[in-house]
């Protein structure tokens, strides 16, 4: 008996590191690699005026926070603000190289990526819009989901000898 309680107390020793990341630990490059996707996935949705497609990404409590606009409060009003949008301009919304910061639990992680924005609006000019896009992703219900999203433009630049 004391023999088979040995070998078993060795079994579950040797299988305590793999089910330690069960318990709230995670592979966070395989949550980096999931949140590169879906935060691409979400401008290819934009970029296709696929409103609802890009606002299946959202968390159940999602808000947008976008310069010189009142926040966005949930999946149903990003929709609407999206079709308003692709309704109004085609915007040609392009990422540069992103990076994803993903926290140690893998319950959290940061997309963050400069952006730009080509709006065209008909009998206007064509417009460039250059900023930054941070998208925080939480895990809920069991999938990472846009939890916060956050697109800071830059100012132009300053013209030379100012």
């Amino acid at each position: 008996m004391t023999c088979r309680t040995f070998r078993l107390t060795l079994l579950i020793a040797a299988a305590l590191p793999a089910l330690a990341g069960c318990g709230g630990q995670s592979d966070t490059a395989a949550v980096a690699a999931d949140v590169r996707t879906q935060a691409l996935g979400v401008v290819a949705a934009y970029n296709a005026q696929d409103a609802h497609r890009a606002a299946a990404y959202d968390a159940s409590d999602y808000v947008g926070v976008y310069h010189g606009s009142p926040n966005t409060i949930g999946p149903a009003a990003d929709e609407a603000g999206m079709k308003a949008q692709m309704a109004a301009a085609k915007v040609d919304w392009q990422l540069g190289t992103g990076k994803v910061t993903v926290a140690k639990a893998g319950d959290l992680a940061v997309f963050e990526a400069p952006y730009t924005f080509v709006i065209a609006i008909p009998s206007a000019p064509v417009a460039t819009e250059r900023g930054t896009w941070i998208a925080i992703f939480k895990r809920q219900d069991g999938a990472m989901k846009l939890w916060r999203s956050i697109a800071s433009d830059t100012a132009p630049p300053k013209p030379s000898g100012s």
